[in-house]
């Protein structure tokens, strides 16, 4: 199990488009866990749980980077990833 935090210098209303275009709300990717985005002087950063790190790069590569692209939105991120020892989801 992996935690990924992403920046990308994303607008809100850009993050916005992005989330109604892939739907991510009602249609979840393969392997996803859960997703967060917090929003600090205007940049919206995301936290991502993922259960592989194979299954976060699958969404990126496959739905995240060509809805991007048609958007002209930034493709390079600052991504940390965290490898998860302990995860509670009451």
């Amino acid at each position: 199990m992996i935690l990924r935090i992403m920046n990308r210098g994303m607008s809100r209303e850009a993050y916005e488009a992005m989330r109604a275009e892939l739907d991510i709300d009602r249609k979840h990717p393969l392997g996803l866990i859960m997703h967060g985005a917090s929003e600090e002087d205007g940049v919206i950063q995301v936290a991502q749980i993922w259960e592989s790190e194979e299954y976060a790069r699958r969404f990126d590569e496959d739905i995240l980077l060509p809805a991007l692209e048609a958007h002209g939105l930034p493709l390079k991120a600052d991504v940390r990833v965290f490898q998860l020892q302990h995860l509670v989801t009451p």
